[in-house]
């Protein structure tokens, strides 16, 4: 169906008063509303995406076209593409709404939303019958939107509008992945159907198995199994991983996604040790290793060979640092070379030990408790250093280790009353991971391709 949007165009005084007559008849334009609304007799699904509120060849050929639309009766709807000039009163007020109504309901919304923080690039939609208000719609979030709606018959106390939120209809589908990798598992997995998101978390998952940066080889296979997320019919965002496998150098990996009876959730390998190491494989999301620990590294400030007993991840400034596993902070101020540094006690015999940080985070001080994953601080060049980086070093007692070496411990099993359970979930989910895996080798060895697919 076309979408004619109203094009109002004023020049000159004849045209102002044509325009003056038009928005008192109709509402449909407003000198302070900056978006062109895109106008449906359609009453469908909430699809802001959808609409951008400019107006294209298909939909507004002439100022006559929109006069033959504003005519029509019957229930239209108006999206309104948000831009900083538009407001909630800007845009009730042209579909009759009086200033003391519009009051009253931004009074009514405040518990549940304030209305007067109407988001720039979002869509505020409303409804019209025979040229008169009836509703307005606001996604308030993911799921959730807002409604405003005209009673027909108010009650004596009433407003004369109802305001409640609606969970908007969505479900969860699982999607299959999965690929040959001959360059890069990101360049496979997105050939296989899968979206960078996963990659990333599927990376997370099996990062104390694999080195994505350094082992990954040519040859090597991938399959997983996640969720995706459809509101109203129409995908919104990748969920969590079910399931993967990968064969790596020939060496299979394998992570099972499992809930315990007492709720607690993580990833599993096929014996039911958790994959989650007491330390973290790396204290950065996204790194490269710009400096290998060395008993002789050449300094490049220094001018002289010393000992680097840690590692240089290089990252841009600002770059969220995790801490590598929970425990207690030994120290978190400036130390001379070190610039911004932070020293971690962790619940082993684990310590860890972070430098050069632009900036330590708020709450971040000596005695404060620190979980695993929790941002301490970001990276950045202050002490003595090139540029900017985190300078990451690990002690076991009172010994520094090369962080690449250590191998911590799983820091949890599937507790023994969920093992047969979990025993028929992880059947079930290699059964589904082999079948993918042996097809998409079959489809890659005859033509090149990865396989994806929803089920």
């Amino acid at each position: 169906m076309s979408r004619p949007v109203v094009l109002a165009s004023l020049v000159g005084t004849a045209v102002l008063l044509t325009a003056f007559f038009v928005l008192s008849q109709t509402a449909f334009s407003h000198k302070n509303l900056a978006t062109t609304p895109v106008i449906t007799a359609d009453r469908g699904a909430f699809e802001p995406s959808e609409t951008d509120g400019t107006a294209s060849s298909e939909t507004a050929d002439s100022e006559a076209s929109s006069e033959t639309a504003e005519a029509e009766l019957g229930p239209k709807r108006f999206d309104f593409r948000l831009t900083s000039d538009d407001t909630f009163y800007s845009i009730m007020s042209l579909f009759g709404v009086s200033g003391t109504d519009i009051h009253k309901i931004a009074r009514k919304s405040r518990p549940t939303f304030n209305l007067s923080r109407l988001r720039k690039g979002t869509v505020f939609r409303v409804f019209t019958l025979d040229g008169n208000f009836e509703r307005a719609e606001y996604r308030l979030g993911e799921f959730d939107v807002l409604t405003i709606e005209k009673e027909t018959d108010p009650e004596p106390k009433s407003i004369g509008y109802t305001i409640a939120t609606r969970e908007l209809p969505w479900e969860i589908r699982e999607h299959r992945a999965s690929g040959v990798i001959n360059n890069s598992l990101y360049e496979a997995a997105i050939r296989g159907g899968t979206d960078p998101q996963t990659i990333m978390n599927l990376s997370d998952i099996l990062a104390w198995d694999v080195d994505f940066a350094s082992d990954i080889r040519k040859g090597d296979t991938f399959g997983v199994v996640h969720e995706k997320i459809f509101v109203e019919g129409k995908y919104l965002k990748t969920g969590k991983i079910l399931g993967a496998e990968m064969m790596n150098n020939g060496k299979r990996v394998t992570a099972i996604y499992f809930e315990d009876s007492e709720g607690g959730t993580g990833y599993y390998d096929e014996s039911g040790r958790s994959l989650r190491r007491t330390l973290l494989r790396s204290p950065l999301r996204y790194r490269r290793i710009s400096s290998y620990f060395s008993k002789g590294r050449y300094h490049p400030v220094l001018k002289r060979y010393r000992p680097h007993h840690g590692i240089d991840y290089a990252a841009p400034t600002g770059t969220p640092v995790e801490s590598a596993g929970s425990g207690r902070v030994t120290f978190a101020g400036w130390k001379r070379g070190y610039g911004n540094f932070i020293t971690i006690k962790h619940d082993n015999s684990f310590s860890t030990a972070y430098g050069h940080l632009s900036r330590i985070r708020k709450g971040v001080k000596k005695g404060a408790r620190v979980d695993q994953a929790q941002v301490i601080g970001y990276v950045g060049s202050t002490g003595i250093s090139t540029g900017p980086h985190l300078h990451y070093e690990v002690r076991r007692g009172k010994k520094l280790v090369n962080p690449l070496n250590v191998r911590p411990k799983p820091n949890s099993t599937v507790p023994k009353a969920d093992r047969e359970r979990f025993a028929a979930v992880k059947d079930a989910m290699l059964v589904r991971l082999a079948g993918d895996l042996a097809v998409v080798a079959s489809a890659e060895t005859e033509t090149g391709n990865a396989a994806g697919s929803d089920g």
